[in-house]
């Protein structure tokens, strides 16, 4: 896949923001996107959070066979040759897009544990004929759904926050491990 080409995805990623405002009937901007909370304390200890479980996820996927079920994806990672600019581009829009999508208008319809399983099975992560995998995906689920029961008493930035450094996070190492192995 060519660098331009993964950059678009991330784009077409960010387009889901659009997409959640608009099947939620396109409310007040500003009271839907919580821009009051924007500036939290909360949006920092999203960004922390997401570090931390980033770093923990680093740690149990080099333990036992989870390194190999996503192998595919470091490859590409690494294949890229991506800049810490293109890995913190990636990581925002796959947070801010994911997350208004996800949190602001699926988990609207849906409880937040279904929200969340249906999250992670359409990353890839649920599969039934690689238990590798399916760990792995058991192991992201208890993030995301750490993340969808903090929406309402934490606010969306926090969810927002927490996902782009988390993505940040494993984007980078994945990128640079090729270099250290």
């Amino acid at each position: 896949m060519k660098k331009s080409k993964f950059l678009l995805l991330g784009l077409l990623t960010l387009l889901m923001a659009p997409l959640g405002w608009g099947l939620s009937g396109f409310p007040n901007l500003s009271t839907f996107l919580q821009l009051d909370n924007f500036t939290s304390v909360w949006s920092l200890i999203g960004l922390e959070f997401g570090f931390v479980v980033g770093f923990i996820m680093i740690l149990l996927t080099n333990i036992g066979s989870e390194s190999a079920s996503i192998s595919a994806q470091i490859t590409i990672i690494q294949s890229l040759q991506l800049t810490v600019v293109e890995l913190l581009f990636l990581s925002i829009c796959a947070g801010f897009g994911e997350e208004i999508l996800f949190r602001l208008f699926i988990q609207q319809w849906f409880h937040p544990l279904i929200a969340a399983v249906f999250f992670v099975a359409i990353h890839g992560y649920i599969n039934p004929k690689d238990w590798s995998t399916t760990k792995y995906g058991l192991m992201v689920l208890l993030f995301i759904i750490a993340i969808s029961y903090a929406l309402k008493p934490l606010g969306i930035w926090f969810c927002i926050f927490a996902h782009i450094s988390y993505d940040f996070v494993l984007f980078y190492y994945w990128s640079k491990i090729a270099r250290f192995l």
